[in-house]
């Protein structure tokens, strides 16, 4: 793998964010975990050259289809996509988004926490690159790295979970729930420690049930909070804050339970507008 720069890594930087602010709502930080939604909201919004690449990196890195013909012409259709975007309004506006994060978030090794997935996160990147027109890898690399893709989007995987094969020992994983909930049970609402839980202990259907209901919950609470709602400039993000809550799929990605756990936050607080 050559050299990566980490910080032009849009996948990376989306997933670092999306866990700061996680683990902010954790320690019960609310003010730094609602800097960090800003910054996503702000550099990732809809007509964003950011936002368009986080799509399509998005899309190489959690697709998987089940013939190499398909993840070849999936590839095929990235390159395209690619040659579309403007290069340098997208430099641009990374560069943007890292001063912002160096400005804003109290972090020093922020960039430096490991991701599972890191060297498919770094592939994708390097193809994105490439495929705009980089230039910075030569022909027997760039094959090499889209065969890595190729066999990435038809891998044969399933979800972790710890209790399959009895992989988790039943003391050390009640060990680790009684640990859990001595820390962090008093600073979660009910769902987020539901939610955190089921992950702790690999209860894959737990965790599709729990981000479904959180989810539910948010569509409905976000009806009542405007209903008394007079505030104007509230009333004009309505769309955009339910758009984000319903463009939310059931899954078990750290991605999508992080994005749970903000928004069980945030309908915390409305409903205690309500009240």
């Amino acid at each position: 793998m050559a050299k990566h720069n980490k910080k032009r890594n849009v996948g990376l930087i989306h997933e670092q964010l999306v866990r700061y602010a996680s683990e902010k709502i954790v320690d019960g930080l609310k003010d730094q975990a609602k800097t960090a939604i800003k910054i996503l909201n702000k550099h990732f919004g809809e007509q964003s050259a950011l936002q368009r690449e986080f799509r399509l990196f998005n899309a190489l890195v959690h697709t998987r289809v089940p013939t190499k013909e398909l993840a070849k012409q999936i590839i095929h259709e990235s390159k395209n996509a690619c040659r579309n975007q403007d290069s340098t309004k997208l430099q641009r506006e990374k560069s943007l988004l890292i001063r912002d994060i160096n400005h804003r978030v109290d972090k020093t090794d922020f960039y430096k926490r490991k991701v599972s997935e890191y060297k498919i996160f770094a592939t994708v990147q390097a193809l994105l690159n490439e495929w705009r027109g980089a230039n910075r890898l030569g022909p027997v690399d760039i094959v090499k790295y889209e065969k890595v893709l190729e066999n990435w989007l038809t891998r044969d995987t399933m979800p972790e979970n710890l209790n399959k094969d009895g992989d988790a020992n039943p003391l050390a994983l009640k060990i680790m729930l009684e640990k859990f909930n001595k820390k962090y049970l008093s600073s979660l609402n009910k769902q987020q420690a539901q939610l955190l839980e089921a992950r702790l202990s690999g209860n894959v259907d737990g965790i599709i049930e729990h981000v479904d209901d959180i989810k539910k919950r948010a569509i409905q609470s976000l009806e009542k909070f405007y209903q008394t709602c007079d505030n104007k400039v509230l009333h004009e993000k309505r769309k955009i804050i339910e758009s984000k809550i319903k463009s939310l799929s059931p899954n078990t990605t750290d991605d999508t339970i992080a994005k749970a756990l903000t928004i069980s936050a945030l309908v915390g607080e409305m409903e205690d507008e309500n009240e």
